[in-house]
């Protein structure tokens, strides 16, 4: 007998351990306004019935979405799946709270967890760095010195339309919301079964007697809707037969009389003390289950079941109500303020902004900022430019080189791009002109240029540098789309040395005959005295 109830007292052990709920997120660390999943999961025996929180908020986390309970049989139990997709719109770390689930009468809880939801960080660290200029008389044009938008502007504005949308979305959250939690129902069906499953078999024969049929008048009380647990079994029967009748239910008579004969069972287990074993016991607890069962597939939904339904249905249609109307105050937020922060950096450069970042930056756009005077290679050349020109490792085998130096701005294949070549050779070379253009062209069509059309002409700019111009058309494919590219590239030479600038554009850039004046008038040699 001891061991019976140790093994007892170590199996009620297990089970309460065994009803947990598992929990877990599909991240731990989210951007603002991002989602994540929250699922619990819990294991328990076919019979038992599990219901989980239906909330609009866990924490301080909003709940996107409730999905539906999933039930997966496996075996002799069935495991439970309920899963939340959840959001927050402002940074920090957020705690999911234990949320409690009911398992039949039993209340267990799921585990606490943390979240941390995170802003968008901006790098301000990359700067480039120029020379110090001297000072200069600057002369105020509005419409030349035009701001241009940058990426850091239209984040904190864009940024600041999402803020306020999700303000006043929250503030009518907040007014919205039911600040009494919706009961959980139970059916008077579910109930009885419930109770059926909690019957103590072991206890005495009048206590289990006496609990079975307060079940069953319990359950017919509710859907037939007359008074059951004060009746005495006379009065019960005849109540019963009575609301059957009056209602036409299409019940019959053997039914009546199974109900009656275990109703007097039990009156004679109570009163008159009669014995009746256990394997009896549990037969007549069946029997009283299947006979819930045959009244539960006859009887219509009742007068109880059908108002709660009711009021779910209106509670659930206010708050699709409430959802929709906060969702529409956001987007028509959201898209005033989008407009208004785009008339405050001005239509023109916002369109200017998503055109460069969409097409790419063309000569306009580059004529209209200021520009950087610097000093490249050997020979030493001084050129303007929009940004300072990269060096590009080069190396040569030619034993009559002292020194060649490479820069580039952009490649050849993007809307503008200039690339800037200096050799310096140790004795005096007689300049080829003509291996020059060659090598021109060679390099380009190592860039995958073809169909290359040329022309060579004298080259003088405003500085009185004089030189050679080899310019002219070619063609290069870049994502399965063939572009037309133009190019012109200026030779300065003597036989100590050559300075090369070559500018590719594309050639329905109309702005591009400005920008190669800009450059080209640059351009002015930096003298040296020789090592």
């Amino acid at each position: 007998m001891k061991l019976r109830l140790l093994f007892l007292s170590i199996f009620s052990i297990f089970v309460g351990f065994a009803q947990t709920v598992g929990t877990a997120v599909s991240k731990k660390e989210i951007k603002i306004g991002e989602q994540i999943q929250l699922t619990l999961k819990t294991k328990v025996n076919q019979k038992a019935l599990v219901f989980f929180p239906d909330l609009d908020s866990i924490g301080k986390l909003e709940v996107v979405q409730s999905f539906p309970t999933e039930k997966n049989i496996k075996g002799n139990q069935t495991e439970w799946i309920k899963k939340y997709n959840l959001t927050q719109f402002d940074a920090g770390t957020y705690k999911i709270p234990a949320l409690e689930v009911l398992v039949n009468t039993k209340k267990i809880f799921s585990e606490c967890l943390d979240v941390v939801v995170t802003d968008v960080a901006v790098d301000t660290t990359k700067q480039k760095m120029y020379d110090i200029k001297e000072d200069e008389i600057i002369t105020l044009n509005t419409e030349a010195n035009q701001q241009e938008l940058s990426d850091k502007q239209l984040f904190l504005g864009l940024l600041f339309a999402i803020s306020l949308a999700g303000l006043l979305y929250f503030i009518l959250r907040l007014k919205q919301r039911n600040k009494t939690k919706a009961t959980i129902y139970i059916s008077p069906y579910d109930r009885a079964f419930i109770s059926f499953s909690e019957l103590n078999t072991n206890a005495n024969a009048k206590e289990f007697y006496s609990n079975l049929t307060q079940i069953i008048k319990l359950y017919f009380e509710k859907t037939l809707e007359f008074s059951a647990l004060e009746s005495t079994t006379e009065q019960f029967i005849f109540k019963l037969k009575k609301a059957v009748k009056n209602k036409k239910f299409q019940i019959s008579d053997a039914t009546i009389t199974q109900i009656e004969t275990l109703f007097t069972k039990a009156d004679l287990v109570k009163f008159a003390k009669i014995l009746i074993d256990l394997p009896e016991q549990n037969a007549d607890k069946i029997a009283s289950e299947n006979l819930i069962n045959v009244f539960h597939n006859t009887l219509p939904v009742s007068t109880e079941e059908q108002q709660v339904a009711l009021a779910k249905l209106a509670a659930q249609q206010q708050q699709t109500k409430y959802k929709n109307i906060r969702q529409t105050t956001f987007v028509v937020t959201l898209l005033a303020t989008s407009i208004a922060v785009v008339f405050f950096f001005g239509w023109e450069n916002v369109t200017n902004y998503f055109s460069a970042k969409i097409n790419g930056k063309e000569a306009n756009y580059y004529l209209k900022k200021e520009w950087l005077v610097s000093a490249y290679g050997l020979p030493i050349l001084q050129i303007e430019t929009p940004e300072i020109l990269t060096r590009v490792l080069v190396t040569s085998k030619n034993p009559n080189i002292k020194n060649i130096a490479q820069f580039s701005w952009q490649k050849p294949t993007d809307k503008l791009a200039i690339s800037l070549q200096t050799i310096a050779y140790k004795d005096s070379v007689k300049v080829n002109l003509q291996q020059l253009f060659n090598d021109e062209l060679s390099q380009l069509m190592q860039g995958q240029a073809t169909k290359i059309q040329t022309t060579a002409r004298k080259f003088k700019n405003v500085k009185a540098l004089s030189g050679d111009v080899l310019e002219g058309t070619f063609e290069i494919n870049e994502a399965n789309q063939t572009k037309l590219m133009r190019f012109f590239t200026v030779f300065i030479s003597d036989k100590f040395g050559i300075q090369k600038v070559r500018i590719t554009y594309e050639a329905k850039d109309k702005q591009a005959k400005d920008f190669i004046d800009r450059v080209t008038n640059s351009l002015e040699p930096i003298n040296q005295e020789d090592e």
